[in-house]
């Protein structure tokens, strides 16, 4: 009944039409069903959405990360320890950029001669 409830329902589709008909799908269908439908009025089909929606998110977490891993645990680094992979697993799967100018003028050189 909610899929019929919700195909009927002229308020959404004009609201996609307006907002979204001229943007790319894959962007904007997660913004529309999180923000405009009513969990109240398709509490199944919200649900629903939303699960299909981040089960292909994180699987392609997932993937990427044994990726990143399969990179970095090669043949040429088979001594490897379980706390350095840990470590470089870390850097390789961050978003963080560091200021690298700002870390290089905070430090002072030393000179030897």
């Amino acid at each position: 009944m909610e899929i019929i409830k919700f195909q009927s329902d002229d308020v959404l589709k004009n609201l996609y039409n307006e907002k979204y008909s001229k943007t790319e799908i894959d962007s904007t269908y997660d913004e529309f069903w999180l923000k405009y439908v009513s969990e109240k009025k398709y509490p199944t089909l919200k649900l629903l959405t939303v699960k299909m929606c981040t089960m292909f998110g994180t699987t392609y977490v997932c993937e990427s990360a044994f990726s990143k891993m399969n990179c970095i645990k090669n043949k040429f680094r088979s001594r490897l320890t379980n706390e350095h992979l840990e470590m470089m697993m870390k850097i390789a799967t961050t978003n963080h950029n560091p200021d690298l100018k700002q870390l290089v003028e905070s430090k002072i050189c030393h000179f030897s001669h």
